[in-house]
């Protein structure tokens, strides 16, 4: 196995110090727990460990507690600090752990603001007209496009909305970015997945068995979606997050893709697709769940569709839960931020090959 070596950034001296820490994987998974034990704590660094190990139920705890004495060592072997402070066992558990454990950490580090942020929007109505709403257009490397000769010149552009809310703001985002389609030449088309009849799968696996055509047994709207998809020349997967992942309609969705992975995981789409994956949720900041998105993206890597386009949007979560009087999403009143949807959607367009 190969070297392991961590690039961490050193945010005391501004410069990337590279440590090769342990010869493989399999010997830093054997790091005695007693040299682990040996970490010495401030009392305020002490005091946020273990509200930190009283996250998780015991099942998990000891898990997360040599993965957390781990990086700790990483970071002061890095920095020659003696002992843990307050900072230090925050800054290590979040290299640790995914964006939706912050607002545990924002409610350690500034209560006040975590107060006026999140809590007041919830009970006070100027607070809540106040929060911040943002979009997030995902960065891309360059790239040059090489056109099949047989692309339409009107291509079709498919968008799937995972929310049950008609007008809100996963609704809206998906409206300006097909917009922005419409403007690069595309035909458009939206369905939402909340309207449709679609059934679970029901795990009978008929589609990985030889000498089966069909995508799905199950006799729903999705026998009309799945030609929708194998059509498409770009697809647009919209979803809230309410719960910490994918809403439940993207869930089930996903599962019946499972029918394009055929027997001896022949799939039935082929590569050339892209797609486009609009990520929304409450808390305001715009990273929290950028997991999910690489997930939604992941998928659709497997099955042969690249993600060219991705949109994070935060802030919709209060006293109306992101929605202003009207019940109508309030990314309706940021224009600059909708606009990134709009920029999206022709980027998406013109990156068909």
């Amino acid at each position: 196995m190969a070297t392991m070596s961590f690039i961490l950034y050193d945010f005391q001296t501004t410069c990337y110090t590279k440590i090769k820490i342990y010869s493989t994987v399999s010997s830093m998974r054997r790091l005695p727990m007693k040299a682990l034990n040996n970490i010495q704590f401030t009392a305020d660094g002490q005091a946020v460990f273990e509200k930190i190990m009283g996250i998780w139920p015991p099942i998990l705890r000891q898990r997360k507690q040599a993965h957390l004495l781990q990086m700790l060592q990483l970071l002061m072997a890095l920095r020659r600090i003696r002992s843990a402070d307050q900072a230090l066992v925050i800054e290590a558990a979040r290299l640790m752990l995914p964006k939706s454990y912050d607002p545990f950490f924002h409610m350690i580090e500034d209560m006040k603001k975590f107060k006026r942020l999140i809590l007041d929007t919830f009970s006070d109505l100027k607070a809540y007209n106040a929060r911040p709403v943002r979009v997030k257009r995902w960065k891309q490397p360059p790239r040059r496009i090489r056109r099949r000769p047989d692309r339409p010149a009107n291509p079709y552009v498919v968008a799937f909305c995972a929310s049950p809310r008609k007008g809100g703001n996963t609704d809206l985002l998906i409206d300006k970015a097909l917009e922005g389609c419409r403007a690069a030449g595309a035909q458009t088309e939206k369905i939402n997945l909340h309207t449709i009849d679609m059934g679970f799968c029901i795990g009978c696996r008929k589609c990985k068995e030889p000498g089966v055509d069909m995508i799905c047994v199950v006799k729903d709207d999705m026998q009309t979606i799945y030609q929708k998809i194998i059509d498409a020349q770009a697809i647009i997967i919209g979803f809230p997050i309410y719960t910490g992942r994918e809403a439940a309609q993207l869930s089930t969705f996903f599962d019946r893709w499972d029918g394009f992975e055929r027997y001896l995981f022949k799939s039935y789409l082929e590569p050339g697709r892209v797609a486009m994956v609009i990520g929304t949720w409450g808390y305001p900041y715009l990273d929290t769940y950028d997991h999910v998105i690489e997930s939604i993206i992941t998928i659709l890597n497997l099955h042969k569709i690249e993600t060219v386009e991705a949109l994070s949007a935060c802030g919709f979560e209060g006293m109306l839960h992101g929605l202003d009087s009207t019940r109508r999403g309030v990314i309706a009143q940021y224009p600059r931020e909708l606009q990134k949807a709009y920029d999206a959607g022709m980027a998406l367009v013109r990156k068909i090959p």
